[in-house]
C-alpha cells in the first residue's frame, strides 16, 4: 500500500473536542475527537438523529471540519467547491447526474470527472461566514 505522507493528518494538529470529518470509504462522516495517540485517534461519530458511535480510526482518514460542510453527491450543484482528500479544491461545472448503473458523475470546471457510488458524501467549501461574539462562536 502506497501512502502519500502529505495526506496524513498530523496528530499534533488535533485537539480533544475538535469537530472533524472521518472518511469511511466514499462517505465523509461528522465526528468529534475524543482521544489522541500517535497512530490512532478516538472519535465519536455523530449521524443525524442517531445515537453517537465511538471508535478509533487512523489519523490519515481524518480532516478538520472547519470551513467545510458535508453533502451527499445527489445535492452537489454547479459552482460548489469540492475539497479533495489532499485539500485541493475543484469547482463543479454542472449538477451531478446519475447513470443507469446507479453511479453518480460530477464534472469539474477543469475538465476532470469523478464517478461516485450513490452513498458518497463529499466535503464542500462552506462560504457561510461564522458569527462570533467577543471571539466566541454564537450558538443558534
Amino acid at each position: 500500500m502506497n501512502l502519500n505522507l502529505s495526506t496524513v493528518m498530523p496528530v499534533d494538529q488535533l485537539r480533544i473536542g475538535q469537530p472533524v470529518h472521518v472518511n469511511a470509504r466514499t462517505a465523509w462522516l461528522p465526528a468529534v475527537v475524543t482521544s489522541i495517540a500517535r497512530t490512532a485517534v478516538g472519535v465519536e461519530l455523530r449521524a443525524c438523529g442517531e445515537t453517537p458511535l465511538t471508535g478509533v480510526v487512523p489519523p490519515w482518514v481524518i480532516r478538520p471540519a472547519d470551513g467545510v460542510r458535508l453533502a451527499p453527491v445527489q445535492r452537489v450543484s454547479c459552482g460548489d467547491k469540492v475539497v479533495t482528500f489532499d485539500g485541493a479544491t475543484h469547482t463543479v461545472a454542472a449538477p451531478a447526474w446519475q447513470g443507469r448503473d446507479g453511479w453518480w458523475f460530477v464534472t469539474f470546471t477543469d475538465g476532470q470527472r469523478a464517478c461516485l457510488p450513490a452513498g458518497a458524501v463529499l466535503r464542500l467549501v462552506d462560504d457561510t461566514p461564522s458569527v462570533t461574539v467577543n471571539g466566541q462562536p454564537l450558538n443558534s
